[in-house]
């Protein structure tokens, strides 16, 4: 089991501030505005990601749910990927390694796992400020120059939603801006014409191949779009086939971005 220091009270304190971010010692503090970055310097293929500082965002992305009842719809998720993979006549390497993990995977560990980017079996910790969230949008521009994101979300899936009414509903929240390293403008357009071919298709968190596009979740399809697009694995590892999940923090912190925006660690103090 992933071991963890103060796991109970980064809960409670994440659950309890799930509105606007709150410094330490500045209870009753007014909300704070964060820097964004500039859509003046957005170019297609960039990427966003948005987090709410200090505060639990449900598994099921985009819901008003309580910890307790997010960790049995996980739980139950996951008996299901469990059951699919045991009905399986035979299992691909991938497939045996996330059917071990699965089993012996709970709640808290996925959030670590994949919210927080710790590795199985590896002792972590939480961010004292509560525990980490991750999603990510790929840019696009119009004709106009008006800036978009095509993005995988509870419940439209894959959508394309101009990034004024993206921004709209973040007002609370931090924004990231990064791009591939030492690729041209003219390289980079491929990827949200890529992502756009997805466009309706259903969230599946649960889709483990990520060069399968029949459902995606987030970070996924950054990684298939960059991945047909041009031609190499985002993470650096062209086996699409994974035992566990590829998370928004990996892509961020993977040595092909060049953080263009960064107001700090991804664990947001």
């Amino acid at each position: 089991m992933i071991k963890r220091r103060g796991l109970l009270a980064a809960i409670g304190g994440a659950v309890a501030g799930a509105g606007f971010w709150t410094p330490p010692g500045a209870l009753g503090a007014e909300p704070r505005e964060y820097p964004r970055p500039d859509p003046a310097t957005f170019q297609p293929g960039d990427f966003v990601w948005p987090k709410k500082p200090g505060a639990y965002v449900p598994y099921n992305a985009g819901a008003d749910r309580q910890l307790l009842d997010d960790q049995a719809k996980w739980t139950a998720d996951r008996e299901r990927a469990i059951d699919r993979l045991v009905r399986s006549k035979t299992l691909s390497t991938s497939e045996q390694q996330r059917l071990d993990l699965l089993r012996r995977m709970n709640f808290r560990e996925f959030l670590a796992v994949y919210e927080g980017d710790q590795k199985p079996g590896v002792p972590g910790d939480y961010s004292s400020n509560g525990l980490y969230v991750g999603h990510v949008g790929i840019v696009d521009l119009d004709d106009a120059g008006k800036p978009w994101v095509i993005e995988a979300v509870i419940p439209e899936g894959v959508r394309r939603i101009s990034y004024a009414d993206w921004i709209r509903g973040r007002s609370d929240q931090v924004v990231w801006l990064g791009r591939i390293r030492d690729i041209q403008a003219s390289q980079l357009r491929a990827i949200p014409v890529e992502a756009a071919k997805y466009l309706g298709k259903p969230y599946d968190f649960w889709n483990f191949d990520l060069d399968n596009d029949s459902g995606f979740y987030c970070s996924k399809l950054v990684w298939l779009s960059v991945f047909r697009s041009l031609g190499f694995a985002i993470d650096g590892n062209n086996d699409s086939k994974r035992a566990i999940w590829f998370s928004p923090k990996q892509l961020l912190y993977s040595p092909l971005i060049n953080r263009l925006h960064d107001p700090g660690p991804y664990a947001y103090r």
